[in-house]
């Protein structure tokens, strides 16, 4: 048994290795562009908004917690996407487990994660944000998000391999709903007949837990409850609908 985790971690590893490389194979700058990306575009959009009263007064530290928790979600949905397609030949010899396909493209997300913390850690310096034990449940909220996301990649993987317009409308919908989950603006400035609905959308929670943590050294006890709910079963949901089409998915691919 030992071996066999072992060896399941092996492969998420190497996959996870294998898709950092192809990301930044034509990148002279390779891995700091996941720093020096989201530093940049958080300057600017600081630059642009701060000075609007609007905005909360560490608008940059808002900014750069919430994006780099949506940019996790983004990511690993849409590069799980096509998971199964790009694996035709494994999937189909299924000389390794299935979802090891899923998972190294949510593990490769995760990685690149870690590399924009360098980024926020520079804007938190920066703007004199204080770090307190509050950090813990940033870690948690990640690993929820991570949850959630994994769900719903095995959920557009299955699909993707049936309907490839998925494809197209996912690459649409990811931009509408960034604009709809206070990414941007803050749910103060939303129409007070969305707040409610907003609140209740864990792509709102996850990065919204991380703001209260980092910007007020707190957190809401319920909200994180229902962070967890929608992570525990979105994951569930995921595996099931994954395992019930898996058959189906080796021989239309």
């Amino acid at each position: 048994m030992k071996y066999g985790i072992r060896q399941y971690i092996f492969v998420i590893r190497e996959l996870t290795a294998r898709e950092i490389k192809r990301k930044y194979a034509r990148s002279v700058l390779g891995i700091v562009w996941s720093v020096l990306n989201p530093l940049l575009f958080m300057i600017v959009i600081g630059i642009v908004f701060s000075g609007y009263s609007l905005y909360p007064e560490k608008y940059p530290v808002y900014f750069i917690t919430g994006r780099t928790l949506w940019i996790l979600f983004s990511t690993a949905t849409m590069t799980s996407l096509t998971a199964f397609e790009d694996n035709k030949s494994l999937f189909i010899k299924a000389k390794v487990k299935r979802e090891t396909f899923i998972l190294s493209r949510n593990y490769t997300a995760l990685v690149n994660l870690w590399f924009s913390c360098i980024a926020l850690l520079i804007v938190y310096i920066c703007v004199g944000v204080k770090i307190n034990w509050t950090i813990i449940i940033i870690i948690i909220d990640v690993f929820l998000e991570l949850l959630f996301s994994i769900g719903i990649s095995f959920i557009l993987a299955t699909s993707y391999v049936f309907y490839k317009d998925i494809k197209n409308i996912w690459n649409h919908l990811i931009f509408i709903i960034a604009h709809m989950v206070a990414v941007f603006v803050p749910i103060e400035r939303y129409p007070k007949n969305l707040h409610q609905i907003t609140q209740m959308n864990p792509l709102y929670i996850y990065p919204n837990i991380a703001r209260q943590c980092v910007l007020y050294g707190t957190f809401n006890k319920k909200e994180l409850f229902i962070a967890i709910i929608w992570a525990v079963v979105t994951f569930i949901l995921g595996i099931i609908y994954f395992k019930i089409r898996e058959n189906e998915i080796v021989k239309k691919i």
